[in-house]
């Protein structure tokens, strides 16, 4: 007769006298103190889950002289656990039905956790306005994870701090970033932006258009369009179209949204300029904000119909 396990609120909990660790390859396995025995699988689920075999980056593996147990130690802040930090990641076997699917990563999930274990080495990524916020950690990531990143960005200074900051964290991961000027609000500079990158790259593996502006009072960039309406949405699109020769199928374009494109009022038909650039008397910052970041949206679309790259 099987054993009834107790109650518990996560499935993934495990009950009592159990231990959930890890082989060097990856394989997760269960420890069973009680009996002494170990197990593939989940006690609680029967579901089996693999991990990357690469620890986390910052972490390595010790032993322990006294006790002769493996030791985790996190460099950084010489942090010490027993726990392998690679079942943080764990990744549960492919089940056989859709049904059994389950979301791997939710809000709280960081890029750092998103890219364990791969190997970016050789790919070249460009990212507009990622000296601060999730553009820098978007860059950070990829960087340590061996990919060239190019900041574009408005602001030398900050931006240049930020290679330092990554440079400091681990100077190969620093000296695979460089800074390629970027004002958004000028198509002229963005257009200079897209040949320096030219002389730079012969292929672009992702294009993050990350860069944006929120709640600017009314103003006209020096190309005579809505600074809210340029910035987010129409020096991005003039951007990818001139960088479109280094893209191939293998190309991964992110086109960075929000949420609040959903409360855009812009009309399903009959678009003016005039709905995209509204004179000062009929503008307001969050409103342009929405409606900037709906064409956003718009653009990944059709762009993805339009093309073999994913967007």
């Amino acid at each position: 007769m099987p054993v009834q396990l107790p109650d518990s609120d996560s499935e993934d909990e495990l009950p009592p006298a159990w231990e959930e660790r890890a082989t060097s390859d990856g394989f997760v396995y269960y420890v069973n103190h009680q009996s002494k025995t170990t197990q593939w699988s989940h006690p609680r689920t029967g579901k089996m889950k693999r991990v990357s075999g690469d620890l986390p980056i910052g972490w390595s593996r010790h032993v322990e002289e006294a006790t002769g147990k493996v030791i985790f130690v996190e460099e950084k802040t010489q942090r010490k656990s027993y726990t392998d930090p690679r079942l943080a990641f764990a990744v549960e076997e492919a089940p056989s039905q859709v049904g059994e699917l389950r979301q791997r990563f939710d809000s709280g999930t960081n890029a750092l956790q998103v890219l364990h274990g791969r190997d970016l080495s050789g790919k070249v990524a460009l990212i507009t306005g990622c000296n601060a916020g999730i553009g820098f950690e978007t860059a950070r990531s990829l960087a340590l994870h061996g990919c060239k990143v190019l900041f574009a960005c408005r602001d030398e200074n900050a931006t240049k701090a930020a290679i330092a900051k990554i440079f400091h964290e681990k100077e190969a991961a620093g000296s695979r970033c460089k800074y390629i000027p970027l004002d958004l609000a000028s198509l002229r500079s963005t257009r200079r932006c897209a040949e320096q990158v030219k002389q730079l790259c012969k292929h672009i593996d992702m294009l993050i258009l990350n860069a944006g502006v929120f709640a600017l009072p009314h103003s006209i960039t020096e190309d005579g369009y809505e600074t809210t309406f340029q910035v987010n949405h129409l020096a991005h699109f003039y951007l990818t179209n001139q960088l479109s020769e280094l893209f191939d199928h293998t190309s991964r374009i992110v086109v960075v949204s929000s949420e609040s494109h959903r409360m855009s009022t812009l009309p399903a038909g009959g678009l003016s300029e005039s709905d995209l650039c509204p004179p000062p008397h009929k503008f307001w910052s969050m409103l342009a904000y929405n409606n900037s970041k709906l064409c956003n949206v718009l653009f990944a679309v059709e762009l993805a119909k339009v093309s073999d790259i994913t967007v």
